[in-house]
C-alpha cells in the first residue's frame, strides 16, 4: 500500500565502503550499529543493513528524517570518522509498494 500525500517521507543512505572494509570495521563496529539502532529505536530508521557479496557498501532507509538530520547521522557515525565511508549519498525514496506505516 502506498503511504498517502504528506503521511511519510523516507530517504535512502548509501554508503561505499574502502575495499577492505571487514578487516577495519572491527574497532568502530559497535559503536556504528548503537548509532543505527538509536535510530531505529527512536523510530526514525526503518531499516539498515551492508551489501554483500562482495560487502561494499551498506543502505540505511530513513522515515520523516530531514536531509539535514541525516547528514549529521552520517558525520557522527564511526565508520564515517574512521575514513572507511569515503563516500555516500542521501536522496529522497518514494515508496509505492508494501510497509508504509
Amino acid at each position: 500500500m502506498a503511504a498517502a500525500a504528506g503521511s511519510n517521507s523516507y530517504h535512502v543512505l548509501q554508503y561505499a565502503y574502502v575495499p577492505d572494509i571487514l578487516e577495519k570495521r572491527g574497532p568502530h563496529r559497535e559503536q556504528h550499529l548503537a548509532g543505527a539502532s538509536k535510530m531505529a529505536d527512536a523510530n526514525k530508521l526503518v531499516m539498515a543493513g551492508a551489501l554483500t557479496d562482495p560487502v561494499d557498501g551498506a543502505i540505511f532507509i530513513f522515515r520523516n528524517v530531514s536531509k539535514d538530520d541525516i547528514e549529521q547521522f552520517v558525520q557522527a557515525d564511526p565508520y564515517v570518522k574512521a575514513g572507511l565511508v569515503p563516500n555516500y549519498t542521501i536522496r529522497p525514496y518514494m515508496v509505492v509498494a508494501g510497509d508504509c506505516s
